[in-house]
């Protein structure tokens, strides 16, 4: 008797338990909302981040001993081209920042090779494993 008595008392439990989860779990979450506030400075502030990354990419992409070349092939010096780097508008950077992550040559090809890599050490580590089982 003493058996059932606990086998009856452990099924209430988890038949409460169960009702009570299943009821907690269809109630609707709380949605806190709040204003969003305007921030016409931030906006600036974020604009020039935007330049200086922008022009962070430039300055990398002139750094290369290739343009570095082709630029003096065209007679232009170091200070011609930040004077007219400094010139240009804020849109302007950009599209040039972004021709250059465009173009990004040879970056991609590590990437590729350490992808190749880590899936080759993967498949023999499968490899491996199974075989021991």
């Amino acid at each position: 008797m003493q058996k059932k008595r606990c086998s009856v008392s452990r099924r209430s439990l988890i038949g409460t338990l169960i009702i009570t989860t299943t009821m907690a779990m269809t109630l609707p979450p709380k949605a806190w909302a709040m204003l969003a506030p305007a921030q016409v400075s931030g906006e600036s502030h974020q604009a020039k981040d935007g330049r200086m990354a922008d022009l962070k990419t430039i300055q990398a992409a002139l750094e290369s001993k290739i343009l570095r070349q082709r630029l003096a092939d065209f007679k232009l010096t170091p200070d011609q081209i930040n004077s007219r780097l400094s010139q240009l508008s804020d849109v302007q950077v950009h599209q040039a920042a972004m021709q250059i992550r465009s173009v990004n040559p040879g970056g991609d090809a590590a990437g590729f090779v350490i992808s190749v890599l880590i899936i080759g050490v993967l498949v023999l580590l499968f490899m491996w494993l199974f075989h021991r089982v």
